[in-house]
Order: C-alpha cells, then sequence, then structure tokens
C-alpha cells in the first residue's frame, strides 16, 4: 500500500501542472479561442487569430465582461503546444479556463458560401462543457468581419443575461473603428503585437509600419509603434508616433483613448499630471486594466516614488499579466531601493509562471551586475545568448563583466561588437561603454573621440537625447582636461538640444554640469546663479529628487569656502536622494567623492576612507565616471600614508597606477602617485 502511494506521488510529480488562476467572481469571464477555419481557403488561416483578437479588442471595451487578453491566451497555447490546433477538445477548454482564470470558453468556425462569410460560434462553461449561448452571424467579403464581430459581441452579452439596459448603456464602439477597417492592415498589426507582448520591439516595429503604410488611421498601430520605439531608445520617432495616435484618439474606443492620452502626456514632465489624470479615469472603469496599473506605476517610478510605483506593478502580477513590463519596473523599483533580492524574485516568478524571455535574462544579468555577482551574471547573460544570440545586448552585458573585473582588452572587444551591428541604438550604446572604458583609463582623448562619434550619430538619426548626451559626455572631459571655455560651449550644446527634444531631465543635468564647470573656475556667482536655475527647473519639474543636484553645487560653494561641516550636511542630504545601483545614469561616485573629499580637507582621515571606500566598491554607480572611481585609490594612497599605513598607501597608488598606465601625459596625478609610491618603497 506504502509503494502504491508512493508510485502515484511520483507519477503526479512527473505530469504536466498547469498554473490554476481563481475565476473572478464579479462579472462573466471569457477566453475567446482561435476560431477553426473552415472556408476551404489558406489565405483565411490568419482571420483563426485575428477574430479571436478583435473579438477580445470589443468584448474588453465593456464594463460587464471580463476577457482573458490575447496575450494570455498565446501564452497558454504555446505552452500546451496548440497554437496550430484547429479545435480543442472539452479536456484542453478545462486546462484553458484553469490557466487563464476564465470560466467560460467560447469557439468558433468561419465558414464560406460564394462571398458570403459566416461565423458560427458556441459560449460554453468550461468546466461542465454546458452550452450556454449558440450564435450565427453572416456577412459579404472580408471588409464584413469587422461588423460581423460588433454583431456577435452583442449576442455574446446577451448570453451572459446582460439586461437591456447594461447592454445600452455600456461601452461598445464599432470594432473597426476602435482598430482599423482594413483586414490586411489588422494582420500586419496583431502579427507585430505578438512580438510587442514578448518585449521583442525591435521585431515588432516593421510590422506595425506595414499596418499604418496600410491604414494612415490606425490609432492603435501607432501608438504601440511608438512605445516600441522608445523602448529601444529611439525617442524621436516615438514621439512622432504619440502624435499621431494622439491625433486619432477619437477613432479608438474610450479604453484605448485614455492609453494614447496617457502615453503622449508622458513625453514630458510638465505634462505628467494629465498622465495621472488619464490613467486614474481609466481605472475607475477598468481597475484591473494592465496598461493603466503599468503606466501609472511607470510614472511614480519616474518620479522615483518607488513605494507609490510598486502597488500598480503588483496589481499586473497578481492578474498573471502576460506583458513583461510590469516585471521588469518592479525590480527596477526594488533595485532602486536596493532590494536586489527582492528584484530578482520579481524576474524569476516571469521566468517561471509566464515563459523564458531574453528581455529578463538580460535584466537579471544587470540585477547581478549592480553588485557584483559577476559569475551568477555570465550565466545569465549565456542563457539569454541562446535564446537571442544575435541580440546586442549580449556584447554589451559581456562587455561589462570584462569592465567590472578589470579586464579592459576584452571589455573594447565586445564593446567594439556593439559598433559592427545594423542596429543604431547599439551603436549610440557602444560609444558610451568605449567612451566609459576609455575614461576609466585616464585616455580623455580618446573618450573625446567616442563623445564626437555620439554626436555624430545623434545628429544623424535626429535623436536629440543622444546628441546632448554626448554634448555632455564632451563637456566632461573638457571639464577634466581644465578645457573650460569649450567645457562650457559643449554645456550650452547639450542644453539647446535637450530644450528643443523637450528633455528635462537632459536639460537638469546640463545645468548641474554647468555649475560644476563654474565652480573649479572659482567663478561663485555663475555657479549660485546656475544652482538658483537649476532648483527652478527641478521644482517645475516632477522628480523632487532630482533636487540631489541642487544640494550637490550648494555643497560645493562652501567646500570652497571650507565649511566643511556645511558641506558635509549638503553632500550628505543629497545623497539621500540618490537611487541605489540600478542605473549608471544615477552616477553615485560623483556624488559620494566630494563628501570623500571634504572628510580629507577637514582631517577626518577615517571618514575620508570610508566614503573612498564606497566609492571603489561601486559598480554601475561608478559607471560613467570611472576618472571618479580610478581617483580614489589616489586618494586612499594619500590618506593611508598620512596615516603611517605604508602597505595599505602603497597599494592604492600601485592600483591607480594600473589603471592609469596609459592615462594621458598630461594628467598630473600619475607623475604625482609615481613619486609618492617611490618615496614609500625607500622607507
Amino acid at each position: 500500500m506504502v509503494l502504491l502511494v508512493v508510485l502515484i506521488v511520483i507519477l503526479m510529480s512527473l505530469l504536466p501542472r498547469g498554473r490554476v488562476v481563481p475565476f473572478p467572481e464579479d462579472k462573466p469571464s471569457l477566453a475567446v479561442m482561435y476560431f477553426e477555419n473552415n472556408t476551404g481557403d489558406e489565405a483565411f488561416n490568419h482571420w483563426r487569430k485575428a477574430l479571436s483578437d478583435l473579438l477580445v479588442a470589443d468584448l474588453s471595451q465593456s464594463k460587464y465582461v471580463r476577457v482573458l487578453s490575447g496575450e494570455k491566451l498565446f501564452s497558454i497555447l504555446e505552452e500546451l503546444d496548440l497554437l496550430e490546433a484547429e479545435s480543442y477538445s472539452s479536456r484542453v477548454l478545462k486546462e484553458i479556463s484553469a490557466r487563464g482564470g476564465v470560466r467560460y470558453v467560447l469557439v468558433g468556425k468561419l465558414a464560406r458560401a460564394g462571398d458570403t462569410l459566416r461565423i458560427n460560434a458556441l459560449l460554453q462553461e468550461a468546466s461542465t462543457g454546458e452550452t450556454i449561448g449558440s450564435e450565427m452571424v453572416e456577412g459579404v467579403g472580408e471588409g464584413s468581419l469587422f461588423s460581423m464581430v460588433d454583431d456577435l459581441t452583442r449576442k455574446i452579452k446577451e448570453s451572459f443575461q446582460l439586461s437591456a439596459a447594461e447592454i445600452a448603456g455600456d461601452i461598445d464602439m464599432e470594432v473597426e473603428n476602435i482598430t482599423t477597417n482594413s483586414p490586411e492592415a489588422y494582420r500586419y498589426y496583431r502579427e507585430g503585437m505578438e512580438y510587442y507582448s514578448k518585449g521583442d520591439f525591435i521585431k515588432s516595429i516593421p510590422l506595425m509600419e506595414m499596418a499604418v503604410a496600410l491604414d494612415h488611421e490606425f490609432a492603435m498601430a501607432y501608438r504601440n509603434m511608438a512605445i516600441a520605439y522608445e523602448a529601444i531608445g529611439y525617442r524621436s520617432d516615438a514621439l512622432k508616433g504619440y502624435q499621431k495616435a494622439f491625433e486619432l484618439s477619437d477613432k479608438v474606443s474610450d479604453r484605448e483613448s485614455y492609453y494614447i492620452q496617457g502615453s503622449y502626456y508622458l513625453q514630458s514632465e510638465s505634462t505628467y499630471d494629465k498622465a495621472i489624470e488619464a490613467y486614474i479615469e481609466l481605472l475607475k472603469v477598468y481597475p484591473d486594466d494592465s496598461i493603466g496599473n503599468n503606466n501609472l506605476g511607470t510614472i511614480y517610478a519616474e518620479r522615483e516614488e518607488w513605494d507609490k510605483a510598486i502597488p500598480f506593478f503588483e496589481v499586473n502580477i497578481q492578474n498573471r499579466d502576460e506583458r513583461v513590463f510590469s516585471y521588469e519596473n518592479i525590480a527596477f523599483c526594488y533595485a532602486a531601493k536596493g532590494q536586489y533580492g527582492k528584484a530578482r524574485e520579481a524576474l524569476e516568478l516571469y521566468i517561471r509562471n509566464i515563459s523564458d524571455n531574453v528581455i529578463v535574462r538580460f535584466d537579471m544579468a544587470e540585477n547581478y551586475l549592480h553588485h557584483g555577482k559577476y559569475d551568477q551574471a555570465q550565466i545569465e547573460v549565456e542563457k539569454g545568448s541562446v535564446l537571442d544570440p544575435g541580440h546586442y545586448r549580449n556584447f554589451l552585458l559581456k562587455g561589462g563583466i570584462h569592465y567590472y573585473r578589470g579586464d579592459f582588452i576584452k571589455a573594447e572587444q565586445e564593446y567594439q561588437k556593439l559598433l559592427e551591428t545594423d542596429e543604431p541604438r547599439a551603436h549610440a550604446e557602444g560609444i558610451t561603454r568605449l567612451y566609459a572604458l576609455y575614461l576609466l583609463q585616464g585616455k580623455l582623448e580618446k573618450a573625446k573621440e567616442q563623445a564626437q562619434l555620439g554626436m555624430d550619430l545623434g545628429d544623424m538619426f535626429g535623436e536629440a537625447e543622444w546628441s546632448s548626451r554626448f554634448h555632455s559626455y564632451m563637456a566632461y572631459l573638457n571639464l577634466e582636461s581644465k578645457d573650460f571655455d569649450s567645457a562650457l560651449k559643449e554645456c550650452e550644446e547639450a542644453w539647446n538640444t535637450a530644450s528643443e527634444g523637450g528633455i528635462l531631465h537632459r536639460q537638469r543635468e546640463t545645468l548641474f554640469l554647468k555649475g560644476l564647470i563654474y565652480t573649479e573656475m572659482n567663478r561663485w556667482d555663475e555657479t549660485q546663479a546656475t544652482a538658483s536655475e537649476l532648483k527652478k527647473l527641478i521644482d517645475e519639474g516632477m522628480n523632487r529628487k532630482a533636487e540631489r543636484m541642487h544640494y550637490h553645487l550648494m555643497g560645493r560653494m562652501e567646500l570652497e569656502k571650507k565649511n566643511y561641516s556645511r558641506a558635509v550636511e549638503l553632500f550628505n542630504q543629497g545623497l539621500t536622494l540618490l537611487p541605489s545601483q540600478m542605473d549608471p545614469q544615477s552616477m553615485q561616485a560623483l556624488f559620494i567623492d566630494p563628501l570623500a573629499f571634504a572628510h580629507f580637507q577637514s582631517g577626518d582621515l577615517d571618514k575620508a576612507l570610508e566614503e573612498y571606500g564606497r566609492i571603489i566598491s561601486l559598480t554601475t554607480g561608478r559607471l560613467l565616471v570611472g576618472d571618479v572611481y580610478a581617483k580614489s585609490f589616489y586618494m586612499l594612497g594619500q590618506i593611508y600614508g598620512q596615516k603611517g599605513m605604508t602597505k595599505q598607501a602603497s597599494e592604492n597608488y600601485q592600483k591607480f597606477l594600473e589603471l592609469w598606465e596609459g592615462a594621458d601625459s598630461s594628467l598630473v596625478e600619475v607623475s604625482d602617485a609615481q613619486k609618492r609610491l617611490t618615496s614609500l618603497n625607500n622607507q
């Protein structure tokens, strides 16, 4: 008996088990299966999935029916290896019901007699197989399929016993008015959405472009294409798509209109409040809406209000949303809070409950990079590489692992591969990483060559964000070279480009950099004026934590006046507003460095050791300011020397000289470190 029980348990553990999702109790829940093509014409095969998608789009308007998303259905069928199945057994329908958390399923057939098309649909309770509705609609030609979907939607609502008043008062615009009246355009759109929902934006964009080429008023396609462009870094193309979708927002459902308004207003911090308003209105009608919850969470994340953002992403995760975005975004928030383990748990949950995904694998690798777990990062990169060997993030992450490990030759080789791809975004990333690599090694002239390449690339593609970024990099390099006039000129270029593109975060960063230049020039009136201008811009924006830059500039001025205690206070105030290492743009090393120097100047060597120690322990937080990281070893050498700790002083000077072995001869720190090291060795 015992052996039999054990055998049964083992056998049950070997059987495939679907994830059971509870049914919603407040309204009927439905999965619309792919249709059977009984026309006898393979040219109609794409309508198997397209009819399902159109019905989902139409029913999703309803306040009284909850419908399984097309992405979720696709994922379930993919797991069951039934994407191309032409019919479904009762056992399969029960499995889809359990995994999708829906009580009802609709199965249908498309038939044709001459020019007449007919849809026969059967609405069933999945668990019992009981038929609760059997419907038939007809039309002439493919163009009539849109109106046939409208007719079928109304009949489905009647089958759910909605009252005449409820049906009349429900939100139900005609499906061709909320999507497209072009069958061919819709075909490309839904093919693009299959890639889009998996986070493969590069492959989705050409299909969306074909859709809008066939229907210039296909607002949904413009919006999703814009999101895809934004996700891969093409801001100018994204803005065009959002603008076009916004102009056409009267040609979509109320639900989609809220999406478009929110996305459009999200493009400028000055209109974030309107975006919030649009998404709040959306969630009043559709509280479980995945896009509304994700995008509202994203706004709070943009404002660095991590704890406000997280609950919105959690709604989608609890509802088993198939889209990767909420999992990525909640992981980003947890990483910003320094909770890297919780960030990984969210990403692992996607892989475990949804599917293995190349984007998620790369996000996992970056998560490990944040806190220096390079072996684990390498494992995740390899897993991602198996899923998509040609993805540019393979080279980006492999180069990053070599960079942080100090193998600069291999890092450079991987970064160069980014420039050999056909993807302009990869070129921008490759140039950025080569700039960072050369800056770390004190090779300022080589870094300037990369900054110039980046500016040229931004101008070539009309990407204001890229142009502004690389002008800022050039300004920083000129600052380090003490060429202050050129640094200010590059700041002006960065400001103008960011202003024309409406990129507020770049405008803030440019003013911050301009303030740093004035401090180095001892032009304190200009520093104060720039700090005031920066404070005003921060107050006008939505991210109040950007005030860390203002605190930093004020601290620099106090440091110059030798008001060390006040400088330390201001620097620490700025640091409390910094996120943890999850984005190289946060540049923790730059913000810690003057705090460490203030302690050094005041004679508090132990505190100075602690702060410089923080800098050399950084990973992604020092990527874009590698010179600060390198010079921290130089400063540690001085501090240990003053404390009489000769061995530690020598080790840090040696580390600094290894990093700057090939540095530009104009950098005086190299010769000074060599003299100090020689002196220590002769003691």
